[in-house]
């Protein structure tokens, strides 16, 4: 159990470098183009595309990484209504519905990865597949995060049993 969650926060880490580099690389890429088109006048069509691809990919690493810190948007008033206890319940009913969605995205998105190999991106003639592959890869790794938190929440909340069992 710690080695698995070890290991997914070896690979978060490598994607957090990834991401930040992309981020950078998409903010020149930016500058570039603003530059080419408004100051030099001869806009350089490519910047816009990879620009577009890099945000693609940025989001969905990210979402990977912000799973497994609950950073995502949620409503949790029934969390902060309920119990303790019911709310460890919640929390796993809550993480195992998401594991089933990542998965679901997972297969999807990989279906649509492979529909679109034959199509070629507008400037760079590059396959769709490499943008579309943004989508598998983050919701596995989303999913791989998921799976880490619901280890994390089940050690946890047998520490809380053991604890809680020997105050009674």
């Amino acid at each position: 159990m710690n080695t698995y969650i070890r290991i997914i926060d070896g690979i978060n880490n490598g994607v957090k470098s990834i991401v930040s580099v992309m981020l950078a690389l998409l903010a020149v890429l930016v500058v570039l183009q603003v530059t080419t088109r408004f100051v030099i006048n001869v806009p350089l069509a490519w910047t816009e595309e990879i620009a577009r691809y890099l945000m693609i990919y940025i989001v969905f690493l990210g979402s990977g990484l912000a799973t497994r810190h609950n950073q995502h948007i949620a409503i949790d008033f029934l969390v902060e209504v309920i119990n303790h206890k019911n709310k460890a319940r919640l929390q796993t009913v809550i993480l195992v519905i998401s594991a089933v969605f990542f998965l679901i995205l997972a297969y999807c998105g990989a279906q649509l990865t492979f529909m679109v190999i034959g199509q070629s991106t507008p400037t760079l003639q590059y396959s769709m597949a490499w943008a579309y592959a943004a989508i598998p890869l983050g919701a596995v790794l989303m999913l791989l995060n998921t799976v880490a938190l619901l280890l994390k929440t089940k050690k946890v909340a047998g520490s809380i049993d053991r604890i809680v069992g020997e105050s009674k």
